[in-house]
């Protein structure tokens, strides 16, 4: 299934950034092309201006053939037109009124003839135009204009050969075209390499999910299993009484405690799946509330022989929800108490530091390995697996515990050596 949903996700996103280099390419190639033939044009826009600024010396010489010398008005040519790189394959013709070629300047020997055809339309029409025409499988970028200088009429007609110009958007479109390609190719990769890293919570949460209701099925199922047999075992003794039947029937009601309390956690931790717990957010003496519920605790550290260290700094007051808090707190003293042998140590730490309080509560039990410390706060995971059905354990109050704080803007974490004991430690924000 993840699979299928990683080769989807991964063409969905290559799919997209094709489309996208593709039209970026595109933009970028008709872009240049746009920009090489406006450059083109304005520069035989600005030629055609230069020319005909200069056209009555051009057509005094002519009207003097003494004084024409081709040299000199290639010179003169040369010192109005200051592009006149052969590379850029420029050439120009000048028509006077009657239609009679004046000047020509011809590079490379260009059939202009074949041109004449805009020369009459730009006269006619008293404009100026821009054509393309192919002569030899060469294509021409044409600019004829026509001008009038008071006296002076006639039309002005440039040509370019527009090869290097092919030349080059040609040779941009088979990179574009090349870079699409290979991009392609490394975006597949990354795709495929970005959709295994996004599909891998989903993965984690979908088998998290599976190991929850796995788990839950048969925390239900053993409590369900306990009382369905003492019930059996009491109704077996049709002549019993209910006190000698009470046996039975405690065991029952135990595992019936043990249920309710495993419900009442799990519907929690639906509520906190689906962000559906509202927090309060009240002042507090902290340093009150866990004075308070490590009393609640009194009697189980009497039966079991714990003794109790209390190291509570007066006047820690915090901002929060103090039934979640109370929660946090008898989580963890209940969790000290199970895992700390008879006779052992249990303490409690409250102090400020800077911004914080910085609760720390030990004990000296049998402590939790590194393999196990990594996952001590996941749903349903015990260290002590041995342990849990006799102490009534579900496996997800250090969870709800974690949820707590961190829904306080705190922070909690664990610090334990096997068989010399454990410590939480809670960093919770102050009420400035």
């Amino acid at each position: 299934m993840f699979r299928k949903l990683r080769i989807r996700f991964t063409c969905s996103t290559l799919v997209i950034l094709v489309v996208f280099l593709s039209f970026l390419s595109s933009t970028v190639y008709f872009a240049t092309s746009q920009l090489i033939d406006r450059s083109s044009k304005s520069l035989l826009e600005e030629t055609a201006k230069r020319i005909i600024a200069s056209e009555s010396n051009l057509f005094d010489d002519y009207m003097h053939p003494k004084l024409f010398d081709e040299k000199k008005i290639t010179d003169k040519i040369k010192g109005m037109f200051s592009v006149n790189d052969s590379k850029l394959r420029l050439g120009y013709v000048i028509y006077d009124q009657m239609l009679d070629l004046v000047y020509v300047k011809n590079n490379d020997d260009i059939p202009f003839s074949e041109f004449e055809k805009y020369v009459f339309d730009s006269y006619e029409n008293r404009e100026a135009m821009f054509s393309l025409d192919k002569i030899d499988d060469v294509e021409y970028r044409i600019y004829t204009r026509f001008f009038n200088n008071g006296a002076k009429t006639g039309v002005v007609q440039l040509y370019q050969d527009r090869s290097m110009e092919v030349f080059i958007l040609e040779h941009l479109k088979h990179s574009l075209l090349f870079l699409i390609v290979v991009s392609s190719f490394i975006l597949a990769v990354i795709s495929w390499y970005l959709a295994g890293k996004s599909i891998k919570p989903v993965m984690e949460s979908w088998n998290k999910q599976k190991e929850f209701i796995a788990d839950a099925s048969h925390e239900l199922r053993t409590p369900l299993t306990v009382i369905q047999t003492n019930l059996d075992a009491a109704m077996c003794d049709d002549s019993g009484t209910i006190g000698e039947n009470r046996m039975w029937l405690d065991n029952a009601y135990s595992e019936t405690e043990v249920m309710s309390k495993l419900v009442e956690e799990l519907l929690m931790l639906a509520k906190i799946d689906a962000n559906q717990v509202t927090l309060r957010s009240d002042d507090m003496d902290f340093t009150n509330i866990c004075s308070r519920t490590v009393d609640k605790f009194a009697e189980k550290f009497k039966i079991r022989g714990i003794s109790i260290h209390k190291n509570l700094e007066e006047g820690v007051v915090i901002s929060g929800d103090q039934l979640k808090l109370t929660q946090m707190l008898s989580i963890l003293t209940d969790n000290a108490i199970k895992y700390t042998d008879d006779s052992g140590e249990y303490s409690i730490s409250l102090k400020k530091e800077k911004n914080k309080a910085v609760l720390e509560i030990s004990d000296s039990g049998v402590g939790i390995s590194e393999e196990d410390i990594e996952r001590i706060f996941d749903r349903f995971y015990r260290a002590d697996k041995s342990r849990h059905r006799e102490e009534g354990g579900t496996g997800l109050g250090l969870s709800i515990a974690k949820w707590i704080v961190e829904s306080h803007r705190g922070t909690i974490s664990v610090v334990s050596k096997v068989n010399e004991g454990t410590t939480f430690t809670v960093e919770l924000p102050i009420k400035s």
